[in-house]
């Protein structure tokens, strides 16, 4: 639950600072 909400944001933050 929470383990999967929180993985996923980081792989989007680290996503999008990639992109940036």
């Amino acid at each position: 639950n929470i383990s999967v909400a929180g993985l996923m944001c980081c792989v989007f933050c680290i996503f999008t600072v990639f992109i940036a």
